[in-house]
Order: C-alpha cells, then sequence, then structure tokens
C-alpha cells in the first residue's frame, strides 16, 4: 500500500511540474542532404561512399528550452562502390534530447537511432543502430538550419558501418 501511496504523489509532483513548466508539443518537419564521411564494409574488406536526399520528422515536447521525443526519416541514397552505384532506402527511428530556444538562436541535441534499415534496390535488407549529434541556428521560431553527425552499424545480415554529415533545414513548430 505504501508503495501505491508514493506511485500516486510521484505521478501528482510530476503533473504538478509539467504544467508549471508550459510544456509544449514539439512538431518539426526537416528536408535535407546526408555527405558520406565513411563507410565500411564487414571485416574491412573495403570502403565505399553514399550521399542522398532525406526528410523526416521530429515529434515531442518542449520544456523551456529542453527539447525531447521520437524522430523518424527516409534517405535516398546513392552507394558507390569502385565506380559501381546502387540506390539505397535508408530509414531512421530515433530518440532524441537537447536544448532548443524558443526564438533565434543555438541549438544542440543527442539521438539514438533505435532501427535503422538500409533497403539495396536490388532486394534484401541490412539493419542496425546508430546515433547523432545535432548543432543548429534558429533564424526564427520556425525556421532552423542544422547540422548533424550521424554514424550507424548494421548486426544484420552484412554488419556494414557508415557515418556522415546530414545538413538540413528544420521548421519547428511548438503546439499549446
Amino acid at each position: 500500500m505504501k508503495k501505491l501511496w508514493k506511485k500516486i504523489a510521484l505521478g501528482l509532483i510530476a503533473l504538478t511540474m509539467a504544467s508549471q513548466a508550459h510544456a509544449l508539443i514539439l512538431l518539426e518537419p526537416y528536408l535535407g542532404y546526408d555527405f558520406s564521411l565513411e563507410g565500411k564494409y564487414a571485416n574491412d574488406s573495403g570502403e565505399f561512399d553514399f550521399s542522398g536526399f532525406g526528410s523526416g520528422l521530429r515529434l515531442g515536447f518542449q520544456v523551456s528550452a529542453i527539447m525531447f521525443g521520437a524522430s523518424w526519416d527516409m534517405l535516398a541514397l546513392e552507394f558507390e562502390d569502385n565506380g559501381y552505384k546502387t540506390k539505397v532506402d535508408q530509414e531512421n527511428l530515433g530518440l532524441f534530447v537537447g536544448w532548443s530556444p524558443k526564438g533565434k538562436g543555438i541549438r544542440i541535441w543527442g539521438e539514438y537511432f533505435i532501427d535503422v534499415k538500409n533497403k539495396p534496390e536490388y532486394g534484401g535488407e541490412d539493419s542496425g543502430e546508430g546515433f547523432g549529434i545535432g548543432l543548429g541556428y534558429k533564424f526564427t521560431k520556425w525556421f532552423a538550419l542544422n547540422l548533424e553527425y550521424r554514424n550507424w552499424e548494421m548486426d544484420k545480415p552484412y554488419n556494414d558501418s557508415g557515418s556522415s554529415l546530414f545538413l538540413n533545414l528544420s521548421f519547428p513548430i511548438d503546439i499549446f
């Protein structure tokens, strides 16, 4: 019974703090271009380059200048290895936390990609995980330019890995 009262008390405290902090729902669509820094095949059997356009969405909450939530994006990449080019659709699902002012200013965030999928045009699918570190500038409360370092590793079936810079424009919208 004591545990139940503790849980109820903690829940009431959390609700009170959230209402005092004026939490906002964050909706942030973005469009950008991904530039490869490094791509490696499993067991150091070779390297590849990749680049392409992408779009996505961050959905979460913003409390004062702290933002957190989930993100999803889709990139249409072109992988190149010794002159051979392959189109690959990459899909990333992640969780993010960061600092972003409500008006103009510098913003920063970290992201953990809980699911990264590469789907080559010739069939099959690689899956894995990764992380990202972003730095941006909000020119207005609804327009930002961002640069994100991304790193991913596939664990099945091929164990490839890669890192890139994702340059994007985002349109953060605070609701409520």
